[in-house]
């Protein structure tokens, strides 16, 4: 059995699917009022479940999925569907997921900030995910972003090869903003990502829209979806601040440039990748060319890099919940409802100004390498 970690938030947690438009598939997690009647949804039912179970099969073969991710399906969230609003307007988070995954991959996350007032709302990446509808009619993730994806996962390879040659490394995001087909699709998520926002802003729609700020807005994503979240802040000048859950970054907006916003920018610190990194002991991050001017990397006090220990690439997903997940694709050693928690606190505290509390459970990033080879003649 699986139980999300129980919100830390005085509120309680509504939630909704709203779609605007044909294009804008979305879930939002909301605060709503104290003594909200309707059980908690469970985690994933119907159509959506069913897509959840595919997926296993089609990403992650090895998984029985009776052990995995049904149980997580069958997990009893703290969401309450449809509740009413809390009164009041309230400050937003547009949420993308990330590469082949889905709108609802971090429930847990979402219903924390709803508990503390936030309204969080994730879509789904046309194309890049999958996702069911009101109706029940389904959408999946299609070829042309597989293809994307299949070209970009051969050259994260190189990237992993290149270790701790900085030029090699520098010369690695050179040929991908060339040649690249993930390029154009990275643009398509911050564009979509931005779109959210636009739209509730406009004319309310319901109680939901109508109760949200979005002059204290912020964008959140996971992996391809963090690489997006951090583009749609810089461009939307709206936006106060952004995070980043284990994405590397695809644009080439914040190469070697200053951020218009502050960042949160938390990684995994196991080898995720092929057999040959096992025992890596790569000095270098793969964000650290990013966010500020090559020769100030590292002294900007609101760029926030955190390693979080004994993680893999998705444990920053609900998917660390899994039991006895460490023997399965990418999810790392460290206590998964531990890691759940230290996600949640970081974000939450990120957002309320960048107050971080504990140790020893994280280690702030070095990127200090970045300004010595910047001076260098």
């Amino acid at each position: 059995m699986i139980r999300l970690p129980t919100p830390t938030g005085t509120h309680a947690v509504g939630v909704r699917d709203l779609e605007f438009g044909s294009q804008l598939l979305t879930r939002a997690w909301y605060p709503a009022p104290a003594g909200t009647a309707t059980p908690p949804r469970a985690y994933a039912v119907g159509p959506e479940r069913e897509l959840l179970l595919a997926w296993t099969a089609r990403r992650n073969p090895g998984w029985d999925a009776a052990t995995s991710t049904a149980l997580l399906a069958d997990a009893t969230t703290n969401s309450h569907a449809d509740a009413p609003v809390l009164p009041g307007r309230h400050p937003v988070i547009v949420f993308s997921h990330g590469a082949d995954l889905y709108p609802a991959q971090n429930t847990a996350l979402m219903e924390e900030l709803a508990s503390h007032g936030f309204v969080a709302v994730s879509v789904l990446q046309r194309g890049g995910g999958f996702a069911a509808r009101p109706d029940g009619s389904t959408l999946d993730t299609d070829q042309t972003f597989l293809s994307a994806a299949a070209d970009l996962f051969a050259r994260i390879e190189g990237f992993m090869r290149a270790g701790n040659d900085i030029d090699a490394r520098f010369a690695w995001f050179d040929e991908l903003w060339a040649t690249g087909e993930v390029v154009a699709v990275a643009r398509e998520w911050r564009d979509r990502m931005i779109a959210v926002a636009d739209a509730l802003e406009g004319s309310p729609a319901d109680d939901l829209v109508a109760a949200c700020d979005l002059s204290r807005l912020a964008y959140v994503g996971m992996s391809f979806g963090g690489s997006a979240a951090v583009s749609a802040a810089h461009a939307d000048p709206r936006a106060r601040a952004a995070v980043n859950l284990d994405g590397v970054h695809y644009g080439s907006d914040l190469f070697g440039r200053p951020a218009r916003v502050p960042i949160l920018a938390l990684c995994a610190n196991q080898a995720n990748v092929a057999d040959y990194r096992e025992g890596a002991t790569d000095r270098y991050y793969y964000n650290d060319f990013f966010y500020e001017d090559f020769a100030g990397m590292g002294l900007r006090e609101d760029i926030v890099r955190i390693k979080i220990k004994g993680t893999m690439h998705r444990d920053f997903t609900d998917l660390t919940l899994i039991p006895g997940k460490r023997h399965l694709d990418r999810l790392g050693s460290a206590d998964g409802e531990r890691v759940t928690r230290l996600v949640s606190r970081f974000t939450l505290e990120f957002l309320r100004r960048f107050v971080l509390k504990e140790e020893p459970e994280w280690e702030v990033t070095d990127v200090s390498h970045i300004r010595a080879w910047a001076r260098m003649p």
